[in-house]
């Protein structure tokens, strides 16, 4: 069975600004920086869309100078999630990256290839209350990485529940959701521990979980997750084909959106604001997840002759 296209139920914008921000993420990944690219993720990866593209959909309403930023960020944390853990099974490799991650992001690490997290997270604009929240989650999808990569190389047999719980924040929403207290000048950075949000997030995080690994499961971009796709993880706990689990991830990630929207709409009153923006984030994640399934998210069905370094959607 083929992976169909999903689309999200919320509406969409983009950010009007998007060319000068393109063109920013553009010249970053020329750079040095991105000397670490292998075969699979200079052909696949599309790093330039991954920042850019992701930032002005999920952030279209946010600060533009601040935005190039967050996009340089993602286009970077893109490829390391690819190189360096989605693709590893060293666990002992994978912990001292991870310790330089979080060095790099508190401003003590000596490694040159997480130099660009240390120059996200020493802004001089940042927010001391938002660069706490953000470093937290950050923290947070690190720690659920760590236990997806231990129950991949163990070859663990996770039920559902167990890999959804890990999922849960390695799928990185709530870090999404933490930047928008930074690219917005009007969020009371105390709304974000409200209890209606997180139910929020929660859904949000569990649509886009649902949709990257329908999406990962039959990509050409490399990914070492044979016990670490939910789609995997149903075939070997609850005894599916490959075909009924796809159906049954499609109709989850559709009653996870219906279940978001329910939460928007109690919380839309007193909230108008958050709500919106959190609608533009969960729309625009999945709009841009869709778009790269030409590229990023490219099929091993899909025919794909013209094979350059460094292809983007943009």
């Amino acid at each position: 069975m083929e992976i169909p296209l999903l689309v999200s139920r919320f509406p969409g914008m983009e950010h009007p600004q998007k060319n000068e921000i393109i063109a920013d993420t553009k010249q970053f990944f020329s750079t040095e920086a991105f000397d670490i690219l292998d075969e699979n993720t200079r052909q696949y990866g599309d790093y330039v869309a991954a920042g850019a593209l992701y930032s002005i959909y999920i952030y279209p309403l946010g600060d533009t100078r601040k935005l190039k930023a967050v996009a340089r960020f993602f286009a970077y944390w893109a490829l390391i999630d690819d190189r360096y853990f989605d693709n590893s099974t060293d666990l002992d490799d994978i912990r001292r990256l991870m310790e330089q991650f979080v060095a790099a992001m508190e401003g003590t690490s000596d490694d040159e290839r997480f130099a660009p997290v240390h120059a996200f997270c020493s802004r001089p604009d940042w927010n001391e209350g938002t660069l706490a929240l953000f470093r937290n989650e950050m923290k947070k999808y690190l720690d659920g990485m760590m236990h997806l990569r231990i129950a991949e190389v163990q070859e663990q047999l996770l039920t559902v529940d167990e890999y959804l719980r890990y999922r849960h924040y390695n799928i990185a929403m709530w870090v999404i959701f933490s930047i928008l207290y930074d690219t917005q000048d009007d969020l009371e950075l105390s709304t974000f521990r409200h209890p209606g949000f997180a139910h929020i997030f929660d859904c949000s995080s569990r649509c886009i979980a649902v949709l990257l690994d329908l999406y990962n499961l039959k990509a050409r971009k490399a990914e070492k997750s044979d016990y670490t796709n939910l789609l995997r993880v149903m075939q070997r706990a609850e005894g599916l084909d490959e075909d009924a689990a796809i159906r049954r991830c499609i109709q989850l990630f559709y009653d996870y959106e219906l279940e978001m929207e329910e939460a928007c709409n109690k919380l839309e009153a007193d909230y108008p604001r958050e709500v919106l923006y959190f609608k533009y984030v969960e729309s625009g994640s999945v709009r841009y997840c869709t778009e790269s399934r030409k590229m990023r998210y490219r099929q091993l069905s899909d025919a794909d002759e013209d094979l350059v370094n460094g292809r983007t959607v943009l």
